[in-house]
């Protein structure tokens, strides 16, 4: 049925009407509350450049809680070639400018500048200074969620200081810095050590802070009285300078330190350094070390850590430190992956090594979690110093192994270890020749406990196959085999899942998914 032409007209006035109200400017109706909890999501420049949209917007900015700078941003930006990919290069480019032409109009009173196009041009470095006093000197919040500063090379040190100084007189609660210039991953790879940072002796007092974020080397002066940042909850701290009276005072000076991420650069195998990690209230803890371009990871360095209260270990360690481990009660997950290397000798892959047996202690100390991955540098180490004996892990339901190389003989050795596993995922690493040895008995958890297992990377090698029916013949509880292969064409992988559907299996309810 055709439609009318009076009926047509009298719909249009309703189409206007609605397009009416969708060009009025709704966000700038929102309250001032709101409005700063969006600009909250934006870097501190993208914030202060609202300034330009109307004079509602002018001061929104100056109540941010929020205040994130980062100086890349105060540069001349990069193409962006993936806006869209029908945007033509032209158009990227002019789409760009536009968009820091808006942004530095914003800030011409900060560089003094009355043409947009000179603040554009301002040497990049002391505009990003300038620009962080200026907004720190217009803001008028009293109290600061979170204070960020992302810099590749501040001119003036001394005005971090300041800065830490302002933020922590607002009663900041999360701080966050990167200095590029001090950043761990230039020293790793170019050794240009530059000396780390101080921070102010508030930062250490302040009974507001619960997060900090510390990307780069700083000193942190701890107070006479050996405790400081008495609200701190989570810690991230990466450290180059390593002495003594900070890495075995600081972790244990935070009285109600929830989560700390330590990373540690240790190129200096002569000078040991101790760290001490006591705390009764932490429940998270993640430690990597580093040792640089070094012939061998032997060292003397040592770390003590005693919470009773710590559920998540997550450790990746190129050194194999010393570990001294106490009343780990609460653990339940540990992941695991150390390594162990010196230069080749004769004897190198037949004798148990002394600094390898490290991760056997290791092990010892964490031996009541229910959840383990170990990596396949781990098994390498665990490798080397094995004998006869490893620690039994009576509460492990979990275990997560990356197993290549030699390692693969130990696997009958750790499930031996645990009686109640449920959960077998084995990372295979595409090696021809095992070593596995099919031993009797069969360890008690294949017989009684194990209900899934998964082999992950799973290359067709005959000694896969050979675990896998190993496992199918006999594992009575087992519930589900998950096999996912990285055979290149169908046709492999459709033969690797016909001889492997061939295998007896000892449960009647076990499931083969090939993958």
């Amino acid at each position: 049925m055709e439609e009318s032409e009076s009926d047509s007209d009298s719909r249009q006035p309703e189409l206007l009407e609605v397009g009416k109200h969708d060009s009025e400017d709704r966000i700038s109706r929102l309250p001032d509350p709101i409005l700063c909890h969006i600009l909250s999501f934006l870097p501190a420049k993208h914030a202060v450049a609202t300034r330009i949209l109307s004079s509602r917007w002018n001061l929104v900015w100056t109540w941010l809680s929020n205040l994130c700078f980062d100086d890349e941003l105060c540069e001349r930006p990069a193409i962006n070639m993936h806006i869209d990919d029908a945007l033509t290069k032209d158009t990227a480019q002019r789409f760009d400018k536009f968009v820091h032409r808006l942004s530095f109009r914003a800030l011409d009173p900060l560089f003094g500048l009355t043409n947009t196009f000179a603040a554009m041009n301002a040497y990049p470095r002391i505009g990003f200074e300038d620009f962080v006093n200026w907004v720190l000197d217009r803001t008028n919040s009293a109290t600061l969620a979170k204070f960020s500063l992302q810099c590749s090379n501040l001119t003036d040190l001394s005005l971090l200081k300041f800065w830490v100084s302002s933020a922590i007189m607002r009663n900041v609660r999360e701080i966050e810095i990167y200095l590029e210039s001090h950043g761990l991953h230039t020293l790793f790879y170019f050794f240009e050590r530059q000396d780390p940072v101080e921070l102010p002796e508030s930062l250490c007092t302040s009974t507001t802070l619960e997060v900090l974020v510390l990307y780069s080397d700083f000193v942190i002066n701890i107070p006479p009285s050996g405790l400081c940042f008495p609200c701190l909850k989570f810690l991230h701290i990466e450290m180059y300078c390593l002495p003594n009276n900070l890495t075995e005072r600081l972790f244990s000076a935070c009285p109600v330190l929830e989560e700390l991420s330590l990373v540690g650069l240790l190129i200096n195998a002569d000078v040991v350094t101790s760290f001490n990690i006591s705390s009764p209230t932490l429940k998270k803890l993640g430690i990597r070390f580093d040792i640089g371009d070094q012939e061998s990871s032997y060292n003397e360095h040592k770390i003590l850590i005693r919470a009773p209260n710590l559920e998540r270990f997550h450790i990746i360690d190129h050194a194999l430190v010393s570990y001294m481990v106490h009343e780990l009660h609460s653990l339940t997950e540990a992941f695991i992956d150390v390594s162990y290397f010196e230069r080749p000798s004769p004897s190198y892959l037949e004798r148990p090594l002394p600094q390898a047996k490290r991760v056997l202690e290791l092990l010892e100390g964490v031996n009541e979690i229910k959840f383990m991955s170990l990596s396949a540098e781990t098994m390498f180490a665990l490798d080397l110093a094995y004998e006869d004996f490893f620690p039994t892990f009576p509460n492990l339901t979990y275990l997560e192994v990356h197993i290549g190389g030699t390692s693969w003989k130990l696997l009958l050795a750790i499930l031996n270890s645990l009686p109640n596993l449920e959960v077998l995922l084995i990372h295979s690493h595409a090696v021809r020749d095992s070593g596995f040895i099919f031993e009797e008995p069969v360890p008690r958890c294949l017989l009684f406990h194990v209900k899934k297992i998964e082999m992950r990377s799973f290359g067709g090698y005959e000694h896969e196959f050979q675990l896998v029916k190993y496992f199918l013949k006999n594992i009575v509880s087992l519930e589900k085999l998950i096999v996912k292969s990285w055979a290149q064409t169908s046709q492999e992988k459709l033969k690797q899942c016909q001889e492997l559907l061939m295998f007896e299996r000892a449960s009647k309810f076990c499931q083969v998914e090939f993958l």
